[in-house]
């Protein structure tokens, strides 16, 4: 299984996170993947595009393209979009022991986006806009 590749851009409105939802699991379709990770994956691309279309473009309509590359036995999801930059990394972690009246509102799309999938990397640059990719091993390791 490699460099099977599939893409769709959609305008960036909360009403087409179902079309890119099926999207995911239309291209995991056939290829065996066990239903949790596929969940797992759903829940990362459902939470980074959310992201791109409240704050990245900020209710503004922009293009949203995401690619689905099956890399050996990784699949490898690549969101673009030409919005504000966002790093990812600039978020400071979630407070999970505080009591709930003291937690933030929000914030916890991109954490989940890091304990869904195995790797998370962003990029921006002037011309090519921002550039989120996730990393997901489709099969569990096997023990030694």
């Amino acid at each position: 299984m490699k460099g099977n590749c599939s893409a769709i851009e959609v305008e960036s409105k909360l009403e087409n996170i179902p079309v890119i939802i099926n999207f995911i699991t239309d291209t995991l379709d056939g290829l065996a993947v066990d239903p949790a990770i596929i969940f797992k994956v759903q829940l990362a691309v459902d939470e980074a595009c959310t992201n791109v279309i409240k704050h990245a473009y900020s209710g503004q309509i922009g293009i949203i393209t995401l690619t689905c590359e099956l890399l050996d036995d990784n699949l490898v999801i690549t969101i673009k979009d030409k919005g504000k930059p966002f790093d990812p990394r600039s978020v400071p972690p979630p407070d999970l022991e505080a009591d709930l009246e003291q937690r933030k509102i929000g914030g916890l799309g991109i954490y989940f986006m890091q304990k869904m999938m195995d790797n998370v990397s962003y990029e921006f640059s002037p011309e090519e806009g921002n550039k989120l990719t996730m990393r997901k091993r489709l099969t569990p390791e096997k023990a030694d």
